[in-house]
């Protein structure tokens, strides 16, 4: 142990000699070759094959016959040979959906769909600048023939695509569409950003998704050579997680992918650098629908080589780091959680440009449209402050509190992780050469860096930041009239000015370190105990709250709970409603703090603790709902008690609230996405004051008096009330923490209950066409039928199957026959309270002169569905995915949570009820749930088309 200290030690101050004395890259990595390397954990079994290829495999029986099947390629858009292969990275992944030796045309889609899984959810993939994954997420496993076969899907990807020239024709109107649909005012502002981080030179050019004039004509030669050059088994890794035999797994991966042949003479991977430059580079971006003004200041440099990330030093060093990230964040957090702040947030980073090649610190600030420089230069200011004077030891304590307190509860979890909690982990050691180590073996590390760094050695790390050299700062914003959009020079001025004023050392404070004194509380003891749903116990105390316990082994140090009761909004008149408007009271609850505690002292107080308590008012129902671990239970029971009983009513928090939005709101309503889901609002509801979409206006109407005497009343008692309490318990430990906290809720005579407000969606047939201006052209397609009709739960499951079906007709027509749109979604829902209806939204975005012709294929894509009913192949596909998801479901406590509180609202045992309705789903079923939808004739549709545009379709 003492020896292993004391390499921590010479290891943390290795790491910061090298960033003083900035040696070059040959000299790191002989540095870094001399250090101890931390192994990573025997549970990940793990090789190289001759051809190169590395494997992952690891046994995890969470959920049950399950498997994570990942293809990790060590590619990306920056290997693309510009401009001719412009895109052709995310081209690719595509066209692996469509055509590979063993799996030509739609065969993989077909064959995953035939074993349960579903396209999007189940099965993806994705393409960065540096890499790119294909993933088969939660497929089930319970045949090992499953597993050879997504094997010999993984193996497909990685060299036997078939990149067929009339497939890939076919698949140009899908990716042109993607690039439709993603390119916002964000996408374009990342795009116009590049010469300024990088400068001249070839990744400046990359946009990712490809230019789409390119896409509409590259050669697929050029595609093919792309995929020849660079997918090859030395850059390449496949990762196994799952209830899978580990040793067969392996033996099967040798099998298949040991014949690929080795690239000879396979191409290096160009190390990127940017020149250093000492003149800054600042860019000033702005977009008719861009968001709030923000500021970028960013400063590069070549990156640690990655060696460093398997060792004790690169462990400690990402320890300095992110502390100073965390303390930075409360700083800013502190100021912008108070009226009067110049600017809106801001935040400190350690990232990278480029993963292997470049890092970068960055200082993000979001400010206001009326004070941008001003608000940038506050920001500057407290980074500054940092960086001359350091963090405090309390801030020290405080992050290290929380770092080991998380650490520890994932020691505590370790056992219940479910497949995608591990597979990210092993995908950072193939990509960065960060080792998986097990939760205690991380804790033990974590522990042993902290007894070598102090506050000082943050400080003394925090010193090497800033100045001019590689500077680069970035201004986007909105182009509008009334904007003072700054210049170059005017931003630059304003950091030379506060460099150099006279910044002052941070200032301490005091935090208390108990929210309440619990003998203070008179308490109430439970007066009946009775037997629940499902085996949970019902405690009835003496005040009348109810409270359903239901302790379960699923997720260990994991606690959900929820007190409910029926109320919420339904009980508020309409002029009131303004007050708790869904984003207002969003922003309100960010910024709110507990009875007596303001927000910034509340975060403080619950340092190193790891929970989640916050208040609620749904249409029909409030309450107070949250998450914690075991050892902070009682914590958590005693804010629930706070906020239940003692609702806090501050004047600064809510006017900063109401301020911050309207900071927000002009570059939300600059949106074409935001005025579509504005008219979709309108149109579904009309003019309902209880349905209104957030304006300024609308926060000219909310109050804090409104809002606290709705609050007072809603919550003046707990007669009515319910808690259920789900997870990792023990009963006879919690008892008397419910019986003190929630036993000391005021009790009440009369339960409120709910009133039906009349709030309904449109009958009839409603079209709503309009054109909206917009920088890229684009139209945005929504219909929504609904029927009135009595809740079965046959009904629900049939509503299911309908929505994976008409998902799947609609990738078939609407996105690969007519390559009009990136993907259209079929939404479906059902409701028994407080009216009984069914439901199903059709969506997509389209090119705007496809839209007419792929708004009526939908609507005959669903008729005909009504009409004829589903193949016998695609019930199987639905039901199968439907079965699938039942036993994930039961891994969850969120889940258990939710069903009881089911049967308490309604009396039936939601869950037996699904799996049987799921078992019954037939094709007459199908035909006589959408016969019924259709038979009302309501069908509401919302269209955005172009108006005037920059860019040509």
């Amino acid at each position: 142990m003492k020896r292993l200290v004391s390499i921590i030690a010479l290891a943390t101050l290795t790491v910061a000699n090298a960033f003083a004395q900035q040696p070059s890259r040959e000299q790191l990595e002989a540095m870094i070759a001399q250090m101890p390397q931390i192994p990573g954990s025997r549970k990940v079994v793990t090789g190289k094959l001759d051809n190169g290829l590395t494997y992952y495999v690891r046994h995890n029986a969470l959920p049950e016959h399950r498997a994570e099947f990942y293809l990790a390629t060590n590619v990306g858009a920056i290997q693309e040979e510009y401009p001719s292969q412009d895109g052709l990275a995310h081209f690719l992944e595509h066209m692996c959906f469509n055509g590979t030796e063993n799996f030509p045309d739609k065969g993989i889609l077909n064959y995953l769909r035939s074993i349960g899984a579903e396209f999007g959810r189940n099965i993806n993939a994705s393409t960065g600048f540096e890499e790119t994954q294909y993933m088969l997420n939660n497929i089930p496993v319970e045949r090992e023939s499953v597993v050879d076969s997504c094997l010999m899907i993984l193996r497909d990807y990685s060299h036997y695509v078939i990149n067929d020239p009339a497939e890939i024709d076919k698949e140009r109107g899908v990716i042109i569409e993607e690039r439709r649909t993603r390119r916002d005012a964000g996408w374009r502002n990342m795009e116009r950003s590049l010469p300024y981080f990088f400068g001249e030179g070839f990744i400046a050019d990359h946009t990712l998704i490809g230019r789409q004039e390119h896409l509409e004509t590259f050669k697929p030669e050029d595609l093919v050579e792309f995929y020849r050059t660079w997918y090859n088994p030395c850059n390449q890794a496949v990762v196994v997680v799952g209830d899978i035999d580990v040793n067969r797994t392996v033996e099967k991966i040798k099998e298949l992918f040991g014949p690929i042949p080795a690239k000879e003479n396979q191409k290096p991977k160009e190390i990127v650098s940017i020149k250093n430059h000492g003149t800054p580079r600042v860019g000033i971006i702005t977009d008719p629908e861009g968001s709030t003004p923000s500021i970028d200041v960013v400063w590069h440099s070549p990156a640690m080589p990655e060696g460093i990330n398997s060792t004790i030093s690169g462990m400690a060093l990402s320890v300095i780091k992110t502390i100073a990230e965390n303390v930075m964040a409360e700083r800013y957090n502190d100021i912008t959680s108070k009226a009067g702040s110049s600017f809106l947030g801001g935040g400190l980073s350690f990232t990278e440009l480029i993963y292997e090649d470049i890092d970068a610190v960055f200082l993000s600030s979001t400010l206001k449209e009326d004070n941008i420089l001003g608000g940038f230069a506050d920001v500057y200011t407290e980074f500054l402050r940092m960086v001359r004077y350091g963090i405090t030891q309390k801030e020290f304590d405080r992050t290290k509190k929380d770092i080991l307190s998380y650490l520890e509860t994932q020691v505590k979890k370790a056992d219940t992780r479910h497949n995608p909690q591990l597979v990210r982990p092993i995908l950072n050691w193939f990509f960065d050469n960060k080792p998986v180590l097990e939760p205690a073996d991380e804790l033990k590390t974590y522990e042993m860096i902290f007894e070598n760094i102090t506050a000082d050695s943050v400080n003394d790390f925090l010193k090497s930041l800033g100045g001019s050299n590689n500077l680069v700062v970035i201004y986007t914003g909105q182009e509008k009239e009334g904007i003072a959009t700054p210049t170059a020079d005017q931003i630059l001025e304003v950091m030379s000015r506060v460099e150099k004023s006279d910044i002052q050392a941070p200032k301490g404070e005091n935090v208390p370190e108990s929210f309440l004194n619990p003998a203070k509380l008179k308490g109430s003891p439970v007066v009946n105990e009775q037997a629940g749903i499902y085996g949970s116990t019902e405690w009835t105390l003496a005040n009348g709250v109810k409270v359903v316990v239901y302790p379960t082994d699923l997720q260990k140090d994991q606690i959900v709970f929820d007190l409910s009761k029926d109320g919420g909004l339904s009980l508020i008149e309409d002029k009131d409603i303004p007050s708790f408007e869904s984003t207002l009271q969003e922003f309100y609850h960010q910024n709110a703090g507990v009875a007596g505690f303001p927000g910034t002292i509340v975060t403080k107080m619950l340092s190193g603790k790891n929970l989640s308590v916050d208040s609620y008012v749904n249409d029909l129902s409030h309450g107070v709902s949250g998450n914690s671990t075991v050892k902070d239970l009682e914590t958590a029971l005693q804010l629930v008690y706070l906020k239940y009983a003692k609702p806090r009513f501050d004047k600064e928090e809510w006017n900063n609230s109401v301020l911050m939005l309207r900071s927000v709101l002009p570059g939300a309503e600059s949106r074409p996405d935001f005025i579509f889901s504005k008219e979709i609002t309108k149109t579904l509801y009309g003019d309902n004051p209880r349905r209104e979409t957030v304006s300024k206006d609308l926060l000219k109407k909310a109050s804090l008096k409104v809002y606290k005497n709705n609050i007072r009343k809603l919550y003046k008692d707990a007669a009515g009330a319910t808690m259920f309490i789900v997870g990792d318990v023990d009963t006879a430990a919690l008892k008397p923490l419910v019986e003190k906290y929630i036993g000391s809720l005021p009790a009440g005579r009369k339960a409120l209950g709910w009133k039906d407000r009349k709030v309904r969606i449109r009958e009839g047939k409603v079209e709503n066409l309009f054109r909206q201006d917009m920088q890229t052209p684009k139209s945005s397609v929504l219909q929504v039928y609904s029927a009135r009709t009595p809740f079965t739960f046959e009904k629900e499951a049939a509503l299911d199957a309908i929505s994976y079906i008409l998902d799947m007709r609609y990738t078939e027509s609407l996105r690969e026959e007519e390559g009009g749109t990136y993907g259209a979604q079929a939404f479906t829902s059902i409701s028994r309270r407080p009216v009984e209806q069914i439901i199903v939204n059709v969506y997509f975005d389209c090119r705007p002169s496809m839209a007419d012709k792929l708004r009526s294929l939908a609507v005959n894509g669903l008729e005909d569905l009504a009409k004829n009913g589903p193949t016998d192949e695609e019930l199987q596909m639905a039901r199968l995915n439907l079965q699938k998801n039942i036993p994930e479901n039961r891994q969850s406590n969120r889940y258990w949570r939710r069903a009881i509180e089911y049967h308490y609202t309604y009396g039936d045992d939601m869950d037996k009820s699904k799996e049987k309705a799921i078992e019954a789903i037939s094709k007459e079923l199908i035909q006589s749930t959408l016969t019924e939808l259709l038979s009302q004739d309501n069908r509401i549709e919302v269209v955005m088309m172009p108006a005037e545009t920059v860019e040509s379709e």
